[in-house]
């Protein structure tokens, strides 16, 4: 019964035309849209309702609800009044969460790490904050400006610092698990989750690393990408 945020708002603009008419997580990938494969990955693990946090265009995600609603019940959209940015979002958003904790994602990148898991770890301790990190090396695309993470060997964050990340360094998925109360005593207002962490999770948050493989769509080299990875991987399940 754990609610999942899935973050819709950005404008996409490092992908040109591309989102010129069209919000980033509804681009079609393999003949479908991108947030329509997240969602139904989600649904298969046993989530059952997802709040849609947009601004960019947000008419098309209620189009997009109304559409899909049979495929994927649950669905809800939440209308931002500004750009919010990443913390701002999960802060207007966590106001309709019902559950205690819930998953919170970005509509634009698929990471290969089952969300329940990440729940159940989340929960054998007094935890406000799971942040699931994937090694750099299984990033599909561009490594750039994903920032290195940090933490101890006991796994609590410690920070982040930029630059191009090394293979073998851990780099943030954008896949949280986030205590509810907390969240709602963020200030409103537009930041960003990375950049504040330690003012908006001051008792330290903690990771998970995941071997799975980490893509987003981000940029028109890594939207091609993910175009030639789900169309191999349909045409493996065909054979």
């Amino acid at each position: 019964m754990t609610d999942v945020v899935i973050l819709c708002g950005g404008r996409g603009t490092r992908l040109g035309r591309l989102t010129a008419d069209t919000p980033k997580p509804l681009l079609p990938v393999g003949g479908g849209p991108f947030l329509l494969r997240r969602l139904t990955a989600l649904r298969r693990e046993g989530f059952s309702r997802f709040l849609l946090a947009a601004h960019y265009l947000a008419g098309q995600f209620h189009v997009f609800a109304e559409h899909y609603g049979r495929v994927v019940p649950g669905l809800e959209v939440i209308e931002e009044p500004k750009p919010l940015g990443t913390g701002g979002a999960l802060r207007h958003a966590a106001s309709l969460v019902r559950s205690p904790v819930f998953v919170a994602l970005n509509g634009d990148s698929w990471m290969a790490q089952p969300a329940a898991p990440v729940l159940a770890a989340h929960g054998q301790g007094s935890r406000l904050m799971s942040m699931v990190v994937v090694r750099a090396g299984r990033v599909v695309g561009s490594r750039s400006a994903k920032g290195v993470v940090t933490f101890s060997p006991e796994g609590r964050l410690l920070g982040f610092s930029t630059g191009e990340a090394g293979m073998d360094a851990w780099v943030n998925s954008g896949l949280y698990v986030l205590d509810r109360a907390m969240v709602q005593g963020w200030p409103e207002g537009s930041y960003d989750l990375e950049s504040h962490v330690s003012d908006l999770v001051p008792s330290g948050g903690f990771v998970f690393p995941s071997e799975g493989t980490f893509l987003d769509i981000g940029t028109p080299e890594c939207y091609a990408r993910a175009q030639q990875v789900w169309e191999g991987s349909e045409a493996v399940a065909r054979r």
